[in-house]
């Protein structure tokens, strides 16, 4: 047999992650972690095991002709209350053992972990060899017995039992502890019987306390709760007991039984979770931790109520410095003065085409499937490409394996559900199967009056799906997904025409429409110092884009991809991960388009206005454009730990385009971070990127240019991070990006690689520059209250050519604050506000309209592209929400309450027929959404 001493000098060893945070503590940098480091992670003190447990070789095993030895290494959590669970088995000689070990560990018994002073989880590993023990002779009887020696709880029953006089005496009260709501087993939680005194029978109110100066109860019987909940209490006496159960962020449950003579009392009993303790933190360090210098992730379980998000937890994105304000709040990211088709959102290690459906009321995942959202504004690692804006990853998780969960969520705008839950009962593999559908296309066009004074608005009609199977295989983790969203949006457009049938044949002017569908598989496995990522992916998707019968643009796509990572821990303080992915694109575009002549560029008159007014649908040709893009990129960052405190990640990519445009591109980046003091950080970035054409058409030798190359950007970034009191941090960041080769217009006339001779169409030849600060305070959801400020400071330019004027970008926002505050009180209510106030977009003012005979239209006179500016943005929003925790179901019912004071922010300008006068295109008014939400 061997005997586990976790407490003398092992735990120190099987230590592997040091303490980081869920984003609250930026300013920390931990050098990378080896196993076998002898010392935790500053202000991290590890859970010390509160005594021995003993391996008990399984008998079956004996009976083997050679029965298996070696060393069993396992991964688990120890909780707040110092009982570990999600025991997992990572090395075993033998399938045969893993029970058994499971069981050993699940019986150690530990001081709980902390964390800057605050009690945490913490994961932890353990290494132990094991031997079939040599038989031994039989003792001798002992002819006395051992009556005065109480027995010993035996492996495998009562688990979680504390070993008590009353041990000997028959089960006199047993039962389940569970959540209230969510229905998951409560483990380690203390069950406490006591005499009751004068106490009548029933549930306790109030708060009743001992008095400690008094006397003993005559009797105490105690207990702690198993893995699944269960509990059992052994020689309780006869009468009136009073049954206590107090676990770990949970209210305390007190209730009066009467227990009557030879008879056995069953119970279920639901805590609730208390409300300054709602979400579970679990302080772990992966062991490639390779921050960024700006690297902002939220859990989605403190976001998924801020105001205005209707509770999508992605559109909390949005509310972040350095993200522009969408148009009409579409959920276009523009980030850090960049175009969106500049910036990569990535789930699960692969590029998808949107994030957001049409209107940007919702994003096209289920909160509830994700595990973190990561923003990366610039300066981002070696393992994202093609982009040279920013980039927002978003990471899945896998379905609950706790038991079956889900729920129904019904509001103004759409209705959604979730299941999820393990695949077999010993848990082995969940599921998560999501989906949502909208009927605002219904609603809006019945409430929306004539008179409102809304000239342009948005009626989606939208859907989404979401399926994940995550499976054990051969010591790894093997997730399938498959996923998708469908978009149909019509642009409903008004002007100052009186008419009512054109007004209602302008209501069908623009149409959009869009579909993916994308299945994928990821297999993780780690081995010793070895971690292993494999991923292919497909994904097909089609776009159909209809603007006032001038451009009609049908797109259908299939993208093949792949991913593969390897990455090693060197040494103590050097980590190596190199990767490779690629990305093979076959394309069908139908396009209608008046052929351009190049030339000017910038956006369309008065910022959208004027329904395509100066356009010649005449000259309008249909054309199919089709073929196949391929990238392959190769990477690596390498991780060294030059000092405690300092520690850097240099990295590269190589990224090759093929056909058409047969370019490669070298891109070396750096970044580090300096720790001044444990809460006091510097971080500072400079890197180069690259990103290849994204509309293949602008490839075509009709519409675009076939020698189009990649676009370049070279970021830099400098910031410091400051902890704070109250769980809150400060983060200020400068930053620049200077850009060239970017597409832009181009009315040169050129020999074409077919020998005619034509306008270029498109050209590198655009350059721009992008500069500013960003600031974020924040306060984590601690003492029931969560919230933010940020501010964003910042100018982006463009030239389209060399020796033409310097612009203002379209997306460029000088002025960006966002201050949110939520506040959770007692009796499940909920309130919070975001406030916005945002520097109105660049527009280009139409100065007169001149009458051409011959196109017998009037022809607007433009002022400078992008030299005037819309009004200021600013917009309240209001969240209240109000949840019913009951022992098997949560009942959540809520209002989200968008532009409370009816802001009427002027998005755009629409223009007369003579561009003489014009009516404001306003952002949509307030919008209640009231919802309920039932969850399981």
């Amino acid at each position: 047999m061997t005997l586990l001493r976790s407490a003398c000098g092992l735990l120190p060893a099987v230590v592997i992650a040091s303490a980081l945070s869920l984003g609250s503590s930026p300013a920390l940098a931990a050098p990378p972690a080896e196993e076998g480091a002898e010392q935790p992670a500053p202000d991290l003190i590890p859970p010390k095991a509160l005594g021995p447990v003993e391996f008990v070789y399984p008998a079956e095993l004996l009976e083997l002709e050679s029965p298996p030895e070696g060393r069993i290494v396992l991964e688990y959590v120890v909780g707040t209350d110092g009982v570990p669970f999600e025991i997992t088995v990572l090395e075993s000689p033998d399938p045969a053992l893993d029970p058994h070990a499971i069981e050993t560990v699940s019986k150690l018994r530990f001081t709980p972990g902390t964390y800057k002073g605050q009690v945490v989880e913490i994961k932890l590993t353990l290494a132990f060899d094991v031997a079939a023990p040599i038989p031994e002779p039989p003792p001798e009887e002992d002819p006395e017995g051992a009556e005065g020696d109480p027995e010993g709880v035996e492996a495998g029953e009562g688990e979680g039992e504390e070993v008590s006089e009353a041990d000997a005496g028959p089960v006199r009260i047993l039962g389940k502890i569970r959540e209230a709501g969510d229905r998951n087993p409560i483990e380690g939680a203390t069950v406490l019987a006591v005499p009751a005194g004068d106490l009548p029978v029933g549930e306790v109110k109030g708060t009743r306390y001992e008095d400690p100066s008094g006397p003993a109860p005559e009797w105490t019987v105690q207990t702690l709760t198993a893995s699944d909940g269960t509990f059992s209490l052994r020689g309780v006496p006869d009468g009136k007991v009073r049954l206590i159960v107090l676990g770990s962020g949970y209210e305390r449950s007190d209730r009066v039984l009467m227990l009557e003579p030879d008879k056995q009392i069953e119970i279920n009993i639901w805590p609730r979770r208390t409300a300054s303790n709602p979400y579970r933190t679990e302080v772990t360090t992966e062991r490639e931790a390779m921050p960024e210098v700006v690297e902002r992730s939220l859990k989605v379980e403190e976001i998924t109520k801020i105001p205005g998000t209707q509770g999508d937890a992605l559109k909390a994105v949005l509310n972040f410095p350095g993200v522009a304000r969408a148009p009409f709040n579409t959920g276009t990211l523009a980030i850090r003065g960049a175009a969106p088709e500049d910036s990569a959102v990535f789930f699960g290690y692969h590029e998808i085409p949107i994030l957001f459906h049409f209107g940007g009321l919702r994003s096209v995942f289920a909160s509830e499937i994700l595990a973190q959202i990561d923003f990366i504004p610039g300066n981002f690692d070696s393992r994202y490409g093609d982009a040279i804006g920013g980039v927002v990853n978003v990471q899945p998780k896998a379905g609950r394996k706790d038991g079956y969960h889900g729920y129904i969520d019904v509001n103004a705008f759409d209705s959604g559900f979730l299941a999820e839950g393990p695949l077999t009962k010993k848990g082995k593999g969940s599921f998560a199967i999501a989906g949502r559908r909208s009927y605002i296309d219904f609603l809006l066009p019945r409430v929306l009056p004539q008179d409102a004074g809304i000239n342009f608005t948005v009626a989606p009609r939208y859907w989404d799906y979401q399926a994940f199977v995550d499976v054990p295989v051969s010591g790894g983790d093997l997730s399938i997904r498959a996923f998708g969203s469908n978009d149909q949006s019509k642009l409903v457009f008004s002007g100052a025409n009186e008419d009512e049938e054109d007004v209602d044949a302008a209501r069908s002017g623009i149409e959009t429409g869009q579909y993916f569908s994308r299945l994928d598989a990821v297999y993780r496995k780690r081995v010793g110092p070895w971690e292993f990522l494999v991923t292919p992916a497909f994904r097909f998707s089609t776009t159909e884009l209809d603007i006032f019968d001038v451009l009609k643009l049908d797109v259908d796509s299939y993208d093949y991809t792949g991913r593969a990572e390897i990455s090693r821990q060197l040494s103590k303080r050097m980590r190596l991960r190199v990767g490779t992915n690629v990305v093979a694109t076959q394309f069908i575009v139908d396009v209608t388009s008046p052929v351009t002549s190049g030339g000017g560029g910038g956006p369309p008159a008065g910022g959208g206005g004027g329904g395509g007014q100066g356009v010649d649908a005449s000259t309008a040709v249909t054309r199919r454009v089709d073929g196949i893009l391929f990238r392959g990129g190769f990477y690596s960052t390498l991780t060294i730990a030059a000092t405690d405190k300092f520690v850097l990640y240099p990295g590269v990519r190589l990224e090759y385009y093929a056909e058409p445009t047969n370019r490669m591109t070298v891109d070396p980046r750096l970044r580090g971070v300096f720790k001044l003091t444990d809460s006091t950080a510097f971080k500072g970035a400079v890197g180069l990127y690259s990103q290849g054409i994204q509309q293949p058409v602008q490839l075509d030798l009709v519409f675009g240019n076939p020698r189009l190359g990649p676009q370049r950007s070279a970021h830099a970034s400098l910031g410091i991070a400051q902890d704070l009191p109250w769980d809150s941090f400060i983060e200020l960041t400068g930053f620049y990006k200077n850009l060239w080769d970017l597409v832009s217009p181009s009315g040169e006339i050129v020999t074409k690689i077919d020998g005619s001779v034509g306008p270029e169409t498109f050209a590198n030849t655009g350059t721009g520059e992008i500069y500013g600060a960003e600031l974020l305070l924040r306060k984590d959801l601690t003492d029931n209250f969560f919230g933010w400020v940020s501010y964003t400071l910042s100018r982006s330019v463009r030239r389209d050519a060399p020796g033409e004027a310097q612009r203002l970008f379209d997306f460029d926002q000088t002025h960006i604050l966002t201050l949110i505050a939520s506040y959770r009180f007692a009796r499940g209510w909920q309130f919070g506000a975001r406030f916005r106030l945002v520097s109105g977009n660049p527009t280009t003012d139409i100065t007169d309209g001149i009458y051409d005979a011959q196109l017998a239209d009037y022809i607007a006179v433009d002022g400078p592209i992008n030299g005037g500016r819309l009004p200021a943005f600013h917009q309240l929003d209001l969240r209240l929400d109000k949840t019913w925790t009951l022992p098997v179901l949560e009942i959540t019912g809520y209002i989200d309450v968008q532009n409370v004071y009816n802001r009427q922010n002027i998005e755009a300008f629409n223009y007369a027929y003579d561009f003489q006068t014009f009516s404001t295109i306003n952002s949509l008014p307030i919008i209640p959404s009231i919802g309920f939400r039932v969850e399981l």
